[in-house]
């Protein structure tokens, strides 16, 4: 690298820090979290201050002038309440007052978990409602000691007021996604493998419900390059469902458009859908999710875009999922002419152990989410039984039995905001590691994933899902210059170390995206 120095080059002395590829995070909704940046979730505030720490970090990240909302406030509270079958408690003390005593820059509504909105005094004088407004049919307008509006609507006014927020258009989708892009390039991550859908595809397609729901609009990461601001590198994962439109409209696998890139398809089989109904509760069978038409449409929609060069990368849940996608694989394999494919499969939380090995058998990608292990704790032995869930979350098992293994975040969590899964890399791998949140029981710890197991999930395995293993994914002569600087040795480090450990610089393409602090420099 000596001989690549110029006048201008900087050299940085790590001291104790350490060098990595950058992270690839393989699985990301880019477009939920910059839309998220100002629509906060509240259900699990369970006080007023944890309202007002949660509005107020919204309000330091959000361009003044625009609107804050989200919800639900008080939720986890009622709901708890419910189950003990008790009755609701009230509603937290917050108005107008104390949404102003946060932020008088960004106008705020909030929903309540009953269904009442609370506006701070920007957004009601926004609205141009008055104390002497009369009172919507339906609906109701609390009014405090003095006989001003206090800030909390009730059914049809609360409804009129939400109706009044501006919908979400390129410019506020855009001052969100700087913030998200910065939140990428704090963590260390210079690659994103993007949900997406293009929109010239949607618009020629008529689906049969909100298939795409959760799918960044491309153009977002079009305009951000346009504007000279995509400060990450992003593999376009498209909607399966609209794959001969998107064919239509000029987008070829493999090939870049700048720092984007196409090569795969997303579809979804199920929320969770099992052979058999486990533990004896047929509760636990689960169903297809609403984005699936049929088995048919699934096989035909996979085998025709493999035709035309794509890979499917299918969300899948269920052990009986897990077989539908795995028999609709191999279904394409045979029907089309033998290709480098790398197909994914997308989860993969419960298959059973004949779909594990079907799975190594087939060369078949694996993205895998720790955190979603760890919030699926509580419930998984119920929904399976001990023994079945010895193949849940079958990582060791799956890799071993030939599988390739991401570990992504499916940031920024679930669309009704109520589960949140963080960036955060090193967490991640922290939970790779030990299968346990911090301080936690190691759930069925044999099928933990040793650190440069981890490291190379979030590295080399990405860029080869991609087909992009020739320019990252290593630190190697001839490769792309993105990369990340950590504060310690992570590949001696435990668990807690690693939760411990910093990203102090971020590269992408030989240029600092992030920095930490103040690095020693010649």
């Amino acid at each position: 690298m000596r001989a690549l120095e110029g006048p201008a080059t900087e050299i940085v002395d790590l001291g104790i820090g350490m060098l990595l590829p950058g992270f690839i995070d393989a699985h990301t909704h880019f477009g939920n979290a910059a839309a998220w940046v100002s629509r906060v979730a509240l259900y699990e505030a369970r006080d007023a201050d944890a309202v007002a720490s949660i509005v107020a970090q919204a309000a330091g990240r959000v361009a003044k002038g625009l609107w804050i909302t989200g919800g639900d406030i008080g939720a986890a509270i009622a709901w708890e309440a419910e189950a003990r079958g008790e009755p609701r408690p009230a509603p937290l003390p917050i108005d107008r007052r104390a949404l102003d005593a946060i932020t008088t820059d960004h106008a705020v509504l909030l929903r309540r978990v009953d269904g009442a909105y609370v506006a701070n005094s920007l957004a009601i004088a926004r609205a141009r409602y008055s104390a002497t407004e009369p009172t919507p049919r339906g609906g109701r307008m609390e009014h405090d000691a003095a006989g001003e509006l206090s800030g909390v609507f009730h059914g049809r006014a609360g409804e009129r007021f939400a109706d009044l927020v501006p919908p979400a258009n390129l410019e506020t989708t855009l001052a969100g996604a700087r913030v998200a892009l910065a939140d990428l390039a704090s963590a260390g991550i210079t690659s994103i493998h993007d949900i997406a859908r293009l929109d010239a595809a949607s618009r020629r397609r008529i689906f049969h419900t909100d298939v795409e729901r959760s799918l960044t609009d491309l153009e977002l990461h079009r305009e951000l390059q346009r504007r000279g601001e995509l400060s990450v590198r992003v593999y376009a994962i498209l909607s399966l469902p609209a794959w001969r439109e998107t064919v239509s409209a000029g987008i070829r696998p493999r090939t870049d458009e700048g720092r984007i890139r196409y090569g795969a398809m997303k579809a979804f089989i199920d929320g969770f859908l099992m052979d058999e109904p486990y533990a004896n509760d047929p509760h636990w069978r689960g169903d297809f999710t609403f984005r699936f038409v049929d088995e048919a449409t699934l096989s035909e929609d996979i085998a025709g875009a493999d035709a035309a060069g794509f890979d499917a990368a299918v969300h899948t849940i269920g052990d009986r999922a897990h077989r539908l996608l795995l028999d609709s694989y191999e279904a394409a394999m045979e029907r089309n002419p033998l290709r480098d494919r790398r197909f994914r499969v997308i989860h993969a939380w419960y298959p059973s152990a004949r779909e594990v090995e079907r799975i190594g058998r087939l060369g078949l990608i694996v993205d895998i989410t720790p955190q979603q292990l760890v919030n699926d704790l509580r419930a998984v032995d119920a929904k399976l039984g001990r023994e079945r869930a010895r193949t849940a979350h079958a990582w060791r098992t799956l890799a071993r039995a030939g599988a390739r293994l991401d570990i992504v975040s499916d940031w920024p969590g679930s669309f009704n905001e109520q589960r949140a899964t963080p960036l955060a890399p090193l967490e991640n791998i922290a939970l790779a590691m030990t299968r346990a949140a911090p301080g936690g029981v190691a759930w069925h710890p044999d099928e933990a994933i040793g650190v440069r197991d981890a490291i190379v999930a979030y590295t080399a395995n990405p860029a080869y899902a991609s087909y992009e293993e020739d320019r990252k994914g290593s630190i190697t002569s001839g490769k792309l210059a993105d990369l990340v600087v950590l504060s310690r040795d992570i590949l001696s480090a435990t668990a807690a170390e690693i939760r411990a450990t910093r990203v102090l610089r971020t590269i992408v393409g030989g240029r600092t995206v992030y920095a930490a602090e103040a690095v020693p420099a010649r």
